[in-house]
C-alpha cells in the first residue's frame, strides 16, 4: 500500500513539474543560524544555509519538487543573524524581495518564514520602507511576543539544557554556533559572545505583549511577578513593532500564523533577584528554574505565536519540526495542488562533530559486517554535511545514521593542540580534548 501511494504521489508530482505558466515567486526567511556566507564568517563563501541545512533543506526540496525552482520563483532571504531584525529586514530582505520581482515579473511576493525569519519579515513588512509587495505572508514558529528562552542568552550568557529547550537539534545549533563564534572570534565567554556578535537575541526577549514572565517566591511561597516595565532589559524592537500591528492589516497583506503544539515550552522563569554579578550577567535576576507549558514547541509557546492577528493553524510538533509538518497546509494556502511528499530526507536523528585542528577526518559505519565509508577527504555520502570555518574549525552533521554502528577517525597533521566535540540526538556528549598532539597520531572512537 505504502509503494502504492509513493508512486502516486510520483505521479501527481511530475504532472506539476510539467505544469506551465507563471507562478508568484516565493522569498523563504530562514530563522537565527539559518544562514552563512562570508559576511558572518570570512571564508565560508556565499550564502547558504549553513548547518541549518538540515532544517530547511528539505523543505526547500520539497518547494522544488512541486515545480518551483532557485533563482526564478523560489528566493531565499540570507542575512547576518548577528545584526537586529531591523538590520536585517533593510538591509537584506528587501534586497531580496527586489530581486525576486525582477526576475520573475510579478508585483508581488509570497513570504514564507521561520521562527526568527518571521520577525525580520514583519520588520519589513511594517516598515517605512515597505513597497507595497508582499501577498501572503506565513510566519511558522515566530515569536511574535517573545520567548522566554532568549532570557537565559541575553541576560545570562548560558545556553539551556536540552529538557529546557525542548529539541536537541536546535541545542546542537545553538551550543555549535556559539563555540564557531568564540573560536572565530577570539572571545572567552558565551556572555561576551552573545553581547558582541549575537545582538539580535535581544530582539527575541518576551515584549510588553508577553506580560509578566519572571518571578520571585515570597516568604509564603507565593509568586510574585516583575512588572515588565520595571526590568532592565526590555524588548523595544518587538514593543515598537506590535504597536504597528494594524499595518499589516492596513496594506492588505494576507497573514497565516503556524504555532507548535505538545511540547512542553518555557513559559515563566522563576530568579533569584538577590544575585550580584561583576560581569553584568542576571541583572534582572539568575534563573533557578523555569514554569513550562505543554502548548508550544519547545522554544516558542502559542500565546507567542499567535500573538497578533491572522489566520492561526496548530500542528503538533517541535520548533524544527513546523515547516515540515504544515508543508502540505503551505502548499495548499498557496495555490498548490497538494500531493503525496516523500520525507526521507528530514532529520529523523543526527550526530554533531565539531572540530578544532588541522588533522585528517574519517567516518565510516558498520552495516551487517560492510564497513560503508560515509565521509573521508575527498567524498561523502549525502546524509552527511561539513561546513568549514577557516583552517581549523569544521563542524560535521551525519544525519540517520544511529541505527547502525559509526565511527570517527582523526590523524592529527602536525604537533597541535586539538578538541573535537560530538553530540547525537539522543542527546550524549563527548568530548576529546588534548594539548601538543603528535603529528599523524590516530584517534578512532565509536560515535553511535
Amino acid at each position: 500500500m505504502n509503494s502504492l501511494i509513493a508512486a502516486l504521489g510520483l505521479l501527481q508530482l511530475n504532472r506539476m513539474r510539467k505544469a506551465k505558466g507563471r507562478k508568484r515567486p516565493i522569498v523563504f526567511v530562514p530563522g537565527l543560524y539559518g544562514s552563512m556566507g562570508d559576511e558572518i564568517i570570512p571564508g565560508t563563501g556565499e550564502w547558504h544555509f549553513g548547518v541549518a541545512k538540515s532544517v530547511y533543506g528539505p523543505f526547500i526540496e520539497q518547494l522544488e519538487e512541486v515545480g518551483y525552482t532557485r533563482d526564478k520563483d523560489l528566493f531565499i532571504a540570507f542575512y547576518d543573524w548577528r545584526k537586529s531584525c531591523n538590520i536585517c529586514a533593510k538591509k537584506y530582505l528587501k534586497a531580496t524581495i527586489n530581486r525576486a520581482k525582477k526576475k520573475s515579473g510579478y508585483k508581488r511576493v509570497n513570504i514564507i518564514s521561520h521562527s526568527m525569519g518571521g520577525l525580520v519579515s514583519r520588520a519589513y513588512a511594517q516598515g517605512n520602507y515597505y513597497e507595497k509587495d508582499i501577498e501572503e505572508l506565513i510566519m511558522v514558529g515566530t515569536p511574535h511576543a517573545g520567548s522566554a528562552n532568549a532570557y537565559y542568552f541575553w541576560e545570562g550568557g548560558i545556553v539551556p539544557s536540552d529538557r529546557t529547550l525542548g529539541s536537541t537539534l536546535y541545542k546542537s545549533l545553538v551550543d555549535g554556533y556559539l563555540w564557531i563564534l568564540k573560536k572565530s572570534y577570539g572571545t572567552e565567554t558565551d556572555m561576551e559572545t552573545i553581547r558582541k556578535y549575537l545582538k539580535s537575541t535581544k530582539d527575541l526577549l518576551p515584549s510588553s505583549k508577553y506580560g509578566k514572565y519572571i518571578y520571585t517566591l515570597n516568604k509564603n511561597n507565593n509568586k510574585e511577578y516583575m512588572d515588565y516595565e520595571k526590568m532592565i532589559f526590555k524588548n523595544d524592537f518587538l514593543d515598537n513593532l506590535n504597536k504597528r500591528e494594524y499595518l499589516l492589516k492596513r496594506r492588505n497583506i494576507k497573514v497565516l500564523l503556524i504555532g507548535g503544539n505538545g511540547y512542553e515550552t518555557n513559559e515563566y522563569i522563576r530568579v533569584d533577584r538577590n544575585f550580584k554579578s561583576n560581569n553584568k550577567e542576571w541583572p534582572d535576576g539568575r534563573a533557578i528554574s523555569s514554569d513550562k507549558s505543554k502548548s508550544g514547541d519547545g522554544t516558542v509557546v502559542l500565546k507567542s505565536a499567535f500573538a497578533i492577528d491572522g489566520d492561526e493553524r496548530t500542528f503538533s510538533g517541535k520548533h524544527t519540526e513546523l515547516l515540515q509538518k504544515s508543508s502540505n497546509l503551505i502548499l495548499g494556502r498557496l495555490g498548490i495542488q497538494k500531493a503525496y511528499i516523500m520525507q526521507k530526507n528530514f532529520v529523523q536523528n543526527y550526530i554533531s562533530i565539531r572540530i578544532n585542528g588541522k588533522g585528517k577526518i574519517s567516518i565510516k559505519e558498520l552495516d551487517r559486517n560492510r564497513i560503508n565509508s560515509l565521509y573521508n577527504e575527498t567524498q561523502r555520502v549525502k546524509d552527511v554535511q561539513i561546513e568549514s570555518y577557516g583552517k581549523d574549525l569544521r563542524w560535521i552533521m551525519v544525519r540517520n545514521q544511529l541505527k547502525n554502528r559509526v565511527y570517527l577517525e582523526y590523524e592529527s597533521a602536525q604537533n597541535e593542540d586539538m578538541e573535537i566535540l560530538i553530540e547525537d540526538s539522543l542527546g550524549r556528549h563527548k568530548i576529546i580534548k588534548e594539548k601538543n598532539v603528535p603529528k599523524n597520531k590516530i584517534y578512532r572512537m565509536r560515535i553511535s
